[in-house]
């Protein structure tokens, strides 16, 4: 009798937290509230494009944009971007996606330093996966997801336990809400962030400049930032390199077009890696890609050196903001309907 009394508390406690826990997302960080509104992204199972990638695709690329190099409706283009996505992220939304997806044709997808070392962004993936994604079959039978996503059982478990009691998922940003006066004196700007956001999906499909509210957000040339320093993004995680070789792997096996973006950062960002040798890694495998692509299926741009000394067209570091975007387009426009070389830009 206990244990049923038990048993039904916890499938009452699921339920109440799965009705109420988005009533919490509001006060989480920027990034966790993106990965919550994406998954209601809306696409089409017939569309024929495909992008992925991380926050600088976000922030830097409209789906329009692609639809204009295509010369496809923007209907067909299905735009699946995330922050903080990594290598793991992009082929476990291959596995999944492809199979729905029969007219897929070609991926727009975006390479950085950030995404091939281990550093924060490689943890803080980790823990999004596990408080807003879907367990997937494929995250648990593909050895390189499986190595990635959960080493252990420990790991495992606890991505089960989410699924179940979703504001074990929100735990880290709520906590901080009653020590971390930063958190709480952001609320306000919080929840203006997530109606932005939820707009952006229903009417861009995610493309947003990062964390702007109301006007273009921008740097300056004097402006300094104390946490620079690249010198992490020098350094190989080798999980992110076997899997970029594997998705790249998949994508030419199925006969799909690639093409592969390295968007600029700030030009202080750009300075303090090359300073640092931060792009070293990226560059290497951007080249080997290019290098061993088959035939035409993979194409490569890499776009670093372009912005060395516009620092108005950045919204922070890592992110272009409306203006850069509006400028990066007529750039990649310029690059892939004239068919230039695709190894010009900084290669």
């Amino acid at each position: 009798m206990k244990l049923r009394y038990l048993l039904l508390s916890l499938v009452l406690l699921s339920v109440f937290m799965h009705c109420t826990w988005k009533y919490f997302v509001p006060l989480c960080d920027t990034t966790s509230m993106y990965w919550y509104h994406a998954n209601e992204r809306k696409w089409n199972s017939s569309g024929k494009i495909l992008v992925l990638g991380d926050s600088q695709i976000v922030s830097g690329i409209l789906p329009e944009t692609i639809a204009e190099l295509e010369h496809v409706p923007v209907e067909e283009v299905i735009y699946l971007p995330k922050p903080s996505q990594q290598p793991e992220g992009i082929y476990s939304d291959t596995l999944y996606l492809i199979p729905k997806l029969p007219k897929l044709e070609k991926i727009y997808v975006n390479l950085s330093p950030l995404n091939t070392s281990k550093n924060s962004i490689t943890d803080a993936h980790k823990q999004l996966y596990y408080s807003f994604s879907k367990l997937q079959s494929s995250d648990l039978i593909d050895p390189l997801l499986r190595k990635v996503y959960f080493p252990n059982l420990t790991d495992l478990l606890w991505k089960i336990i989410i699924q179940i009691f979703p504001y074990f998922g929100l735990s880290s940003n709520l906590n901080r809400m009653f020590y971390d006066q930063t958190v709480q004196t952001d609320l306000a700007n919080r929840r203006l962030e997530f109606v932005r956001i939820q707009k952006s999906m229903e009417e861009k499909s995610g493309a947003w400049i990062w964390k702007s509210i109301d006007k273009d957000p921008s740097i300056t040339k004097e402006e300094t930032f104390q946490n620079l320093d690249t010198t992490i993004l020098a350094g190989k995680r080798d999980g992110s390199i076997q899997l970029w070789n594997k998705v790249i792997q998949t994508w030419k096996e199925k006969q799909i077009d690639v093409v592969v973006f390295r968007i600029p950062f700030s030009p202080q960002m750009e300075k303090d890696l090359d300073q640092k040798q931060g792009n070293g890694v990226a560059d290497s495998l951007l080249e080997s890609m290019q290098s061993e692509a088959n035939g035409s299926k993979v194409k490569v741009y890499n776009f670093k050196s372009i912005f060395l000394n516009q620092y108005e067209y950045f919204a922070d570091l890592t992110h272009l903001n409306q203006k850069g975007r509006d400028v990066f387009a007529k750039v990649i426009k310029k690059e892939l309907l004239n068919h230039s070389d695709p190894t010009a830009k900084g290669m």
